[in-house]
C-alpha cells in the first residue's frame, strides 16, 4: 500500500486513495487490553458516554435536570387518569393522501390530519387539504428569450428550493386542527416547534395563535435519529425508568439561528414567545424517546406519557399516538379512489 502526491485539481476520491494509511495508525491499539478494534471501539464509547452522563448528573437548574421517570409527576395522575378517561386529551398526527406530485412546472400534494380522544376514537376527524405551487408564472415562461438550458435550469434551481414545503404544509395542517379541537391539552406527533414553521411567517404566526389558546400541547418525538444531537446522546446514556431535561427549546433555536441579520427577526420571536417550553428525553425500558412541553406542564406530560404508554415494545409512546396513527391509515385506505381522483385532477390541471 503506497501513497502518492496528489495534484492540486485531483478530487475527494484521489484524496482518499492518497491519504489511505494502515489500521494500526488509526486506531488506538494500545488503548484495550486485547488490542482489538473492536474492543477499542467499546471502550471509547463507554468513556464518552460516562462523560456526557457526567454532565447529566452534575446538571441542576430548573431547565436542566436528571428526574425518575416512574415517579415524577405522580401528583398529577389522578387528573391525567380522568382527562384520559373523558376524553379530555387530543391526539393528532397526519399522513400523506396524496404524496408531492412534480409536473414540469406544478407540484401537487394533500394530507389528512386525524384527531381523536379515547371517547372518539371510531369516528376521528379527518381534514384533507390539496394544494399547488407554481414555479414560475406561465407569462413569465412564454415571455422568457432564454435559450433552453437556461430554461431548464431555472425549473430545477426553483425546484430545489421548494424541497421541504410539503412537510412545512403537513406541520402547518396539524397545529390548525390543534388549534380547532375541544380538548385542551394535545398530544402532537413530533415536537411542539419545528424549524420549518418558525422560519416562515405564517408558521409563526399559527404559533402565536396556538400560544394564546392557553392549551396545554405535548409533543411526542418517537425518533431521535435526526434529532438534536443533545437529545441522542444524552438518551444514550440513560438509565431504564429516567429522563432528563435538556433545555428550554428558545435557547436552543436562537443558537441555532445565530446572530446572522436574516435572523433578527426569528430570534426576536423565539425570545417572545410566551411561557418556557422545554426538551425532554426519557428511557421507559430499552428505547428512548423524547418530548416537549411547557416546562410548567412537565409533571402532567410526564403522568400523561407514563399512564398512557403503548403496551408495544420499544414503542411506549402514547397510545393515543398510536391509535389515531393506525386509524387515520385505516381511513384513508378505503379512501384511494379519492387519492386517484385528486392525481386525475393534478394531470388534468396541466
Amino acid at each position: 500500500m503506497t501513497n502518492r502526491n496528489i495534484q492540486p485539481d485531483e478530487g475527494v476520491f484521489d484524496s482518499a486513495l492518497a491519504n489511505q494509511r494502515p489500521v494500526s495508525e488509526t486506531f488506538f491499539i494500545d488503548f484495550s487490553a486485547d488490542q482489538t478494534i473492536a474492543q477499542n471501539l467499546h471502550q471509547s464509547d463507554e468513556t464518552v458516554q460516562r462523560r456526557i452522563r457526567q454532565f447529566m448528573e452534575d446538571a441542576d437548574s430548573q431547565t436542566q435536570f436528571l428526574f425518575d421517570f416512574q415517579t415524577h409527576g405522580n401528583e398529577c395522575d389522578e387528573e391525567v387518569r380522568a382527562d384520559l378517561s373523558l376524553g379530555a386529551i387530543a391526539a393528532i398526527d397526519s399522513t400523506d393522501v396524496l404524496p408531492v406530485t412534480d409536473l414540469m412546472n406544478t407540484s401537487f400534494y394533500a394530507v389528512g390530519v386525524g384527531c381523536i380522544t379515547s371517547r372518539n376514537r371510531h369516528a376521528p376527524e379527518v381534514v384533507l387539504t390539496t394544494t399547488n405551487t407554481r414555479y414560475v408564472e406561465p407569462d413569465k415562461i412564454t415571455a422568457n428569450d432564454s435559450d433552453l438550458f437556461s430554461l431548464c435550469d431555472e425549473l430545477d434551481e426553483i425546484r430545489k428550493t421548494k424541497g421541504s414545503w410539503a412537510t412545512t404544509f403537513r406541520e402547518y395542517q396539524e397545529r390548525e386542527v390543534a388549534i380547532s379541537c375541544e380538548q385542551e391539552t394535545v398530544l402532537l406527533d413530533g415536537p411542539v416547534f419545528t424549524q420549518n414553521l418558525i422560519t416562515q411567517h405564517s408558521g409563526r404566526d399559527i404559533y402565536d395563535e396556538m400560544m394564546q389558546t392557553g392549551k396545554r400541547f405535548i409533543g411526542v418525538i418517537k425518533d431521535l435519529g435526526s434529532s438534536w444531537a443533545i437529545s441522542k446522546w444524552t438518551a444514550m446514556s440513560l438509565e431504564r425508568g429516567e429522563g432528563f431535561v435538556l433545555c428550554p427549546i428558545q435557547e436552543q433555536y436562537q443558537q441555532r439561528f445565530g446572530d446572522k441579520r436574516n435572523n433578527t427577526s426569528i430570534n426576536k420571536w423565539i425570545g417572545a414567545l410566551p411561557g418556557q417550553y422545554i426538551r425532554v428525553v426519557y428511557r421507559p425500558a430499552e428505547k428512548a424517546f423524547a418530548f416537549e412541553c411547557a416546562l410548567a406542564d412537565l409533571p402532567y406530560a410526564v403522568s400523561l406519557l407514563r399512564q398512557d404508554a403503548s403496551p408495544t415494545i420499544n414503542h411506549e409512546i402514547p397510545l393515543l399516538l398510536e391509535t389515531v396513527d393506525w386509524h387515520l391509515r385505516g381511513c384513508l385506505k378505503s379512501r384511494r379512489e379519492s387519492k386517484k381522483a385528486l392525481s386525475v385532477y393534478a394531470v388534468n390541471r396541466q
